[in-house]
C-alpha cells in the first residue's frame, strides 16, 4: 500500500478556514551534522510525502540514499469507562493524520484558528544563543533585529513573541519550549539571559548545535481520527529535535535526537496507556531489508538482507542505494534501564508472513500493535515468524543476527522485502495534567560489513545512553554556561533593603554580576568581583524588584532583590 501512496503528494492548503483543524503542512530541515533529517508537524518524522528524508551524508546536487521512508508516533489508552483512545500516523495518504498542529487549552481542546497558527517550526542554532549571549546587553529592538530566533522562542511569558510572529502565546502558565531560566523567575526574559535549550526530565539544560521546536496535539478542533477511526485521548505533543556537531564524537555526528513530550489534558485518568514509534525502515532500497529489535538497549534497528543494497544487484527501480556499503539504522528509547517508562516493552514488525502481521486498520488493532501483540490480540511468540509458537515473547528477532544459535531474520532464512515496525514503552495510567516523556536516539551505523552483521552498532548504542545517564554534560557547544549553579549556595541581605545589599558567594568564582530591574533593563553590571562577597550600591536605583543574574565558573544564577525606602 506504501509504494502506491507514493505517489500521492500531500499540499497544505488552508483557504477558508473552519471549525476543525485541517492536517499540518509545516516541514522544516534540520541538518547540523552528517545527517540531512526532515521535520513535520503531524505526529510524522523523515519523509516528504514521496520518499524518504532520513538522509546520511547527502551530496549537494544529488539525489542521495535514505535509511528511513517515514515514522511517526502511535499511542493509546484505556478511559475510565472502558473506552479506547486511540491515535496514530501512516503514510500521509490524501493527508490523512490524527494530529493537527497546536497546544491544547488546560480544558483539552483547540480549535482552527490556533492550528492555523502554530502550524509551523522554531529554529534556533547554538551559535546564534551564543551570540545573542554575547552581544548582551541590547535593547528590545536591538535584540529583535538581531536574534529574531531567540527573542521569538515560544516559551512561557516571552512578551516579545506576539510581535515576531503575529499570535499571542497561551495565557496560561503552562509550559511550552524549553529554555535557560537564568534569572529565576519562571518566564522566558532573555534580555535578563534567558535562552533557548533542550531540557529533559531529570537533567539540567544544554545547549546543542540546532534546536528545532513544534508542538501538536490529537483533539483536532473536534475533527475525527481519519487514521485510526479512533477516538482522541486530548493528548498534547511538545515535539523537541536536536542535534551535535562534534568532530571528536563520530556517533553523536550521525545521530538525531528527539523528544515527545506528552501531556494528557483530558480530564480523566488514561490506564493501560502505550507510546510508541512506527517506522518504516527504507534502508537506500526497500526490498531487502532485515529489522531486528536489542530489549537489553531499547533499540531497534534494520539491516541489509544481503551484501548489496539494492533488488536486483544495487539497484532499485530508480531509489538511491547504498550500493556495496548499506550501513545499519537503529532507533533506541534513552533512559535509565531500571525506569519502566523507558524500556523498550515490545518490538513489533509488519509484513513476515501471515496476515496477523499486516498493517492495522481499526483501533483495536492499532492498540493490540502498541502493547506487543498480532492484530486482534493473538500472542507473539518466539522462533520462525512470531506466531503459532508455544512461547510468548514481546519481542521479535531479539538476537544479533551474526549469532547462529540466535533467533534473527538471517537465522530464520526470511524473505527479502519490505519491513515496517513498531518499538512500543509502557507508561500505565497516565492522569489528567501529567507529563511522560520519549526520548529517542535516531542514528546511522557505518562500516558494518553485510550480510548479517551489524559491526559496531550495538557499541555504538552502548555509548549514546552514556551520553543521555551523562546529562550529554562536557558534550562541544557554541554556549559554555547552560547549567544553572545552586542559587542556595549564595547568599542576598538584607532583602529587602532601604540601603545596600551584600551578595555573599565564599569559594564560588564570580565572573560578572548582572542587575536588571522589573522591565528587564540592564541597570548595572558589575566585573573584576572581588572574591568572597560584593557590595551591591543601591543610592541611585529607585524602589522595585530586581534580578540579579550571577555569572559563575559553574554557570548562570539568579537572585531577587526588593528595594524599599
Amino acid at each position: 500500500m506504501k509504494k502506491l501512496l507514493q505517489t500521492i503528494i500531500f499540499l497544505g492548503c488552508y483557504g477558508a478556514l473552519h471549525a476543525q483543524c485541517p492536517a499540518p503542512a509545516s516541514q522544516i530541515e534540520l541538518h547540523a551534522n552528517n545527517i540531512q533529517a526532515r521535520i513535520l508537524n503531524g505526529g510524522d518524522l523523515f519523509s516528504d510525502f514521496n520518499k524518504g528524508q532520513f538522509i546520511p551524508n547527502p551530496t549537494p546536487g544529488v539525489i542521495s540514499p535514505s535509511t528511513i521512508y517515514t515514522a511517526g508516533l502511535w499511542m493509546g489508552g484505556v478511559d475510565p469507562g472502558g473506552n479506547l483512545k486511540i491515535a496514530a500516523v501512516d503514510y500521509r495518504g490524501t493527508g490523512k493524520t490524527d494530529y493537527s498542529a497546536g497546544p491544547l487549552s488546560l480544558e483539552g481542546t483547540t480549535d482552527d484558528i490556533t492550528c492555523y497558527n502554530w502550524d509551523r517550526h522554531f529554529r534556533v542554532t547554538g551559535s546564534e544563543i551564543a551570540s545573542f549571549l554575547n552581544a548582551l546587553p541590547l535593547t528590545t529592538g536591538q535584540a529583535v533585529a538581531q536574534f529574531p530566533a531567540v527573542m521569538g522562542w515560544p516559551a512561557r511569558g516571552n512578551s516579545t513573541f506576539a510581535g515576531i510572529w503575529g499570535f499571542d502565546l497561551p495565557f496560561t502558565t503552562q509550559s511550552l519550549a524549553p529554555f535557560v531560566d537564568a534569572n529565576g523567575d519562571g518566564f522566558y526574559t532573555p534580555l535578563a539571559g534567558d535562552y533557548p535549550a533542550v531540557e529533559l526530565r531529570g537533567m539540567l539544560p544544554f545547549v546543542p548545535a540546532e534546536i528545532i521546536w513544534c508542538v501538536f496535539n490529537d483533539q483536532k478542533g473536534g475533527a475525527n481520527h481519519p487514521v485510526t477511526n479512533g477516538n482522541p485521548i486530548q493528548m498534547e505533543v511538545q515535539l523537541t529535535t536536536w542535534a551535535f556537531n562534534c568532530p571528536d564524537e563520530p556517533v553523536l555526528n550521525n545521530t538525531i535526537f528527539t523528544s515527545h513530550k506528552l501531556i494528557n489534558r483530558s480530564s480523566e485518568n488514561l490506564d493501560s496507556f502505550f507510546v510508541g514509534l512506527w517506522v518504516d525502515f527504507d534502508l537506500g532500497c526497500h526490498m531487502d531489508d532485515y529489522v531486528g529489535c536489542d530489549p537489553n538497549r531499547n533499540t531497534m534497528y534494520v539491516y541489509n538482507q544481503d551484501a548489496q543494497d539494492g533488488n536486483p544487484g544495487i539497484t532499485c527501480s530508480g531509489t538511491p542505494t547504498f550500493t556495496t556499503n548499506p550501513p545499519v539504522q537503529s532507533v533506541t528509547f534513552l533512559g535509565d534501564n531500571s525506569i519502566q517508562e523507558n524500556n523498550l516493552h515490545s518490538f513489533v514488525a509488519y509484513g513476515i508472513g501471515g496476515s496477523i502481521t499486516d498493517d492495522p486498520t481499526a483501533p483495536v488493532e492499532y492498540y493490540s500493535n502498541l502493547t506487543g501483540h498480532w492484530l486482534g490480540g493473538t500472542p507473539m511468540t518466539y522462533g520462525g515468524t512470531g506466531s503459532g509458537g508455544s512461547t510468548p515473547t514481546k519481542h521479535l528477532f531479539p538476537d544479533d543476527p551474526a549469532n547462529p544459535n540466535g533467533w534473527s531474520m538471517c537465522t530464520n532464512n526470511s524473505a527479502a522485502g519490505d519491513r515496517r515496525v513498531i518499538g512500543n514503552r509502557s507508561v500505565g495510567l497516565l492522569q489528567p495534567g501529567q507529563v511522560s516523556e520519549l526520548n529517542t536516539a535516531w542514528t546511522v551505523h557505518f562500516n558494518t560489513p553485510p550480510p548479517c552483521n551489524l559491526g559496531n552498532t550495538l557499541s555504538e548504542v552502548d555509548v549514546l545512553h552514556q551520553k543521555h545517564n551523562n546529562g550529554y554534560a562536557g558534550l562541544c557547544s557554541s554556549v559554555s554556561k547552560t547549567t544553572l549553579a545552586p542559587a542556595d549556595n549564595v547568599e542576598l541581605f538584607p532583602n529587602p533593603t532601604a540601603a545596600d545589599a551584600t551578595l555573599r558567594y565564599g569559594a564560588i568564582k564570580v565572573e560578572e554580576i548582572r542587575v536588571f530591574d522589573a522591565a528587564g533593563k540592564l541597570v548595572q553590571l558589575l566585573q573584576n568581583v572581588e572574591p568572597g562577597e560584593t557590595m551591591l550600591k543601591t543610592s541611585q536605583l529607585p524602589v522595585g524588584v530586581y534580578t540579579l543574574q550571577v555569572l559563575t565558573a559553574e554557570g548562570i544564577l539568579a537572585k531577587k532583590l526588593t528595594l524599599v525606602r
